[in-house]
């Protein structure tokens, strides 16, 4: 009998776990009128999304493994001198039913839309929050999702792989993994990107970001 390392047993959970997550994402993506949200803010967009993935856990169509996950909208997280509604709130919280602690998935979602997009997506309330240890300061990985509402999910890729180039000291992202594909194995999460940031805490180490873009052009 092969005895596996309880380390690399805990990192393949991990991934799974934020592989259901976003192929959860994707059909609630897919149940969308997509179309309709076009020009909308990003909590109306989340609001939809988030909504349309409960629908999907618990509809006939889910399968056994979305009986495990819960999804919240915009909840608040724990963090140090921040109380009540001072503390930061991030767009979507998928958590792991269970007993025990419960393994979490957070990510922060911005709109892509017009030529300052790409500085929003990076800057100190979107992926910033993640490396600075505001959000998932617990977990080695967390997720951005980016609603595109202006030309392809392909163009807003290549310009977001220019902009964390152009900022890998100021988003601690190093050279060798700034931006490649999550090559995560199921149909559909093909255009995920994945990229490493060292946080500003040394102490929590590294975080992983899967991308994700939506279309709704």
């Amino acid at each position: 009998m092969i005895d596996i390392p309880s380390e690399y047993q805990q990192t393949a959970y991990r991934l799974a776990f934020v592989r259901n997550c976003l192929i959860l994402i994707i059909h609630a993506h897919e149940r969308l009128d997509t179309h309709s949200l076009a020009t909308a803010e990003e909590p109306h967009i989340t609001g939809e999304l988030v909504k349309s993935a409960k629908g999907l856990l618990e509809s006939p169509e889910a399968e056994s493994w979305m009986e495990h996950i819960e999804v919240l909208d915009d909840p608040p997280q724990n963090a140090p001198n921040r109380y009540g509604k001072k503390r930061p709130r991030i767009d979507i919280e998928f958590v792991t039913t269970g007993r025990g602690k419960r393994p979490r998935f957070l990510i922060e979602a911005k709109r892509l839309y017009r030529s300052d997009s790409v500085s929003e997506y990076f800057a100190a309330g979107g992926l910033q929050m993640f490396v600075q240890g505001h959000y998932s300061a617990e977990w080695p990985s967390a997720g951005m999702l980016g609603y595109v509402q202006s030309a392809t999910c392909a163009t807003w890729l290549g310009r977001l792989a220019a902009g964390i180039a152009d900022r890998r000291t100021e988003i601690g992202c190093e050279d060798t993994s700034e931006w490649e594909p999550a090559a995560l194995g199921d149909q559909g999460l093909e255009s995920v990107r994945v990229s490493r940031h060292q946080r500003t805490l040394q102490h929590l180490g590294q975080v992983e970001i899967f991308h994700l873009l939506l279309d709704f052009v």
